[in-house]
């Protein structure tokens, strides 16, 4: 004689809610990337501007930059990125990487100065 085991209702709850959680996280993921190739689309980038590095600032708590080569300091207050040309230098509070593709990156947290500088060599 077998017996079944029947799955509380709160643990069903809880794996929809996570899939509807990760299912919103795709369909934005999708629907941002298509929004950056809209907007390069639309302002007709040539092959120069386009492999140059580029910055959107979304208010003083969120930034994407693209074309970076390499991240060579991550701390808390302070991330520094080396592009093809420059070294570029975020400073803040509570910084962090929400997400790091091959060629973009997104930092939130509370970003209080961007510099970049020539690169050396």
């Amino acid at each position: 004689m077998g017996y079944r085991v029947k799955k509380s209702k709160k643990t069903r709850e809880k794996k929809d809610l996570y899939r509807l959680v990760k299912h919103t996280e795709r369909k934005e993921k999708k629907e941002y990337t298509t929004f950056f190739e809209r907007l390069t689309d639309s302002l007709s980038l040539t092959g120069d501007v386009a492999g140059e590095m580029m910055l959107y600032l979304m208010g003083s708590h969120c930034m994407v930059i693209r074309n970076f080569l390499s991240v060579t300091e991550y701390t808390a207050n302070r991330i520094r990125l080396k592009t093809k040309q420059y070294e570029l230098c975020i400073e803040g509070t509570c910084l962090r990487m929400e997400y790091f593709l091959p060629e973009e990156i997104r930092v939130v947290g509370e970003i209080n100065g961007v510099s970049y500088h020539k690169a050396r060599g």
